[in-house]
């Protein structure tokens, strides 16, 4: 069997088209359509049928894309294992956390781009359990995110423990979250239900039968710092994120809990796979800008 063929099978699964995977593989779409065509006829099945105006896999497709997915994930560690001294290069897919990306990542990129400038670095910002779910199915090389689990089919490595804090405006700042038993009229500003800080925060609130008015979600950090600045709710974050609104005064810290809570940092890979040059050097990256305490 000629393997390119189930690397573009994999290629019109992951983009969603023919045409779209004839761009990612720099070919045109009769030779997509030819290696899905004789793909089919070498396994003796249908991959994909018509739906509306849609290509999508057939059941017995579906059942061959694990399998798929090893076998290309082979042919990749084969290549990263004949290259292991070499310059790093190609492409390093890395999905990081937010928070992470905006406040701690700056300083590895710059390092990064200076190390390994043949790299085509590719960055997506995904909060912590699909940065986990795309390691665990080989969608991006490395993640950076903070701790959801101790999943074994990962090698981590811990970039330290991060304060989360509960912030306010100033005028807000005599609010008590320390007793137990009470309904606080204030909003809670946070992002995503999967949002690591709010979860952590929901679920000491339970603890202590607390209640809020509501909560406001919304996808930017910097944009729940701004609402929380001008008195429009409370939140839950990470020191190093409002280190300079602490500073300014536009942000206080509440009492919430003794000691602090705290979430670990990570920079992760899927144990299975090989560490190719441009892996290592950004994870060496990582690890000059977070020394240990």
């Amino acid at each position: 069997m000629d393997l390119r063929r189930f690397l573009t099978l994999k290629t019109v699964v992951e983009e969603g088209s023919f045409v779209r995977a004839s761009q990612k593989l720099c070919c045109t779409q009769s030779t997509v359509t030819f290696h899905i065509q004789q793909l089919e006829q070498e396994l003796s099945v249908q991959l994909f049928e018509k739906i509306g105006r849609r290509m999508c896999l057939t059941e017995k497709g579906k059942q061959l894309m694990p399998h798929v997915h090893e076998l290309t994930r082979v042919i990749s560690s084969i290549r990263q294992v004949a290259q292991e001294d070499a310059e790093p290069g190609g492409e390093l897919r890395v999905a990081i956390g937010e928070t992470l990306l905006a406040y701690k990542m700056p300083e590895v990129l710059q390092r990064f781009k200076a190390k390994a400038p043949q790299v085509r670095l590719s960055l997506q910002s995904l909060n912590c359990y699909l940065i986990r779910d795309a390691l665990l199915d080989d969608a991006v090389d490395l993640g950076v995110f903070y701790r959801v689990g101790n999943d074994t089919a990962l090698n981590m490595q811990t970039i330290g423990e991060q304060q989360l804090m509960l912030v306010a405006s100033p005028q807000l700042q005599n609010v008590d979250f320390t007793q137990p038993d009470q309904h606080i009229p204030l909003s809670f500003v946070i992002n995503e239900p999967q949002c690591i800080f709010r979860q952590i925060f929901e679920s000491e609130l339970r603890k202590r039968r607390i209640t809020l008015e509501n909560t406001i979600e919304l996808w930017s950090i910097e944009s729940i710092k701004q609402c929380v600045s001008a008195n429009l709710g409370i939140s839950f974050l990470p020191r190093f994120a409002v280190e300079r609104e602490l500073a300014s005064g536009e942000l206080v810290e509440l009492p919430f809990s003794q000691p602090s809570l705290k979430i670990t940092a990570l920079c992760a890979h899927h144990a299975g796979k090989v560490v190719s040059p441009a892996m290592r050097a950004f994870m060496e990256c990582v690890a000059e800008c977070n020394p240990p305490a």
